[in-house]
């Protein structure tokens, strides 16, 4: 039986470990990358910016303590009831609502700047569907938007040679064949995401897609967009680095 993706990802963030760890998420704040980019490119004081998978409000809460207009979306009803009791704890008025990002809820030339954190994109399941996430944010941006998100890009490195290799003989050899290889699309990755607490119930699975550059330059481009910068060597913190770094995209509505 065909894995639905889209209904794996709501489940996967909806569970408790995942909402443990997105609770715990909301008090970290900006990544130094992001506070870097948001500093650069969300300029106009008091702007409008949606805040497109934001979880429990990780990026929101900052944007907002900004001075910016703030609409937060996640496709995951949990994460949007839990960051709703954050910010009632925290005495802070967000706009939170239930969206998916492949078909926005907004008016044409609705927002000013628009972000999708945290690898989100890449956990919208086809590629037709991440290209139509693409061309709603340009709709509902005003001309010259800014829009900055963030994808893990594949890498036939050294370090990920035979991992992506076994992945295309799965996908390209295999699958054909008639195994029961679960992945719709070359660079999807199933994973299991370790529990939040070590009391809880065990590890979850969870979807990803992991893109080459040029397939996510690509989409950009045709969903009316242009590409300022491509950057994947900020660090996510400065005190806490990682190892394995997300590459920005900060595109601009045409």
């Amino acid at each position: 039986m065909e894995v639905d993706f889209k209904e794996l990802v709501v489940n996967e963030f909806s569970g408790k470990n995942a909402q443990l760890l997105y609770i715990k998420k909301a008090k970290e704040g900006l990544w130094d990358s992001e506070s870097y980019f948001f500093k650069q490119y969300f300029t106009k004081k008091k702007a409008s910016i949606l805040d497109i998978g934001c979880g429990t409000g990780r990026t929101t809460i900052p944007l907002v303590k900004k001075g910016f207009t703030v609409v937060g979306i996640d496709i995951t009803p949990a994460m949007i009831s839990n960051a709703k009791n954050i910010a009632k704890k925290n005495k802070l008025r967000i706009d939170y609502r239930v969206g998916d990002a492949t078909r926005l809820a907004f008016e044409n030339e609705s927002f000013d700047y628009a972000l999708f954190s945290n690898q989100g994109w890449t956990q919208i399941p086809g590629k037709k569907n991440r290209l139509s996430a693409l061309t709603e944010v340009c709709r509902i941006l005003k001309p010259q938007g800014m829009y900055i998100f963030t994808a893990h890009i594949r890498k036939w490195t050294s370090k990920y040679f035979f991992f992506y290799l076994k992945q295309w003989m799965r996908f390209y050899l295999l699958k054909p064949l008639g195994f029961p290889i679960e992945e719709i699309e070359f660079g999807d990755r199933l994973f299991e995401r370790p529990a939040a607490d070590p009391k809880e119930a065990a590890a979850s699975k969870q979807y990803i897609h992991i893109p080459a550059k040029k397939e996510v330059m690509r989409s950009i481009q045709k969903s009316g967009f242009e590409i300022l910068e491509v950057n994947g060597s900020m660090q996510r913190s400065y005190s806490r680095p990682s190892k394995d770094l997300p590459t920005f995209f900060i595109c601009r509505k045409k």
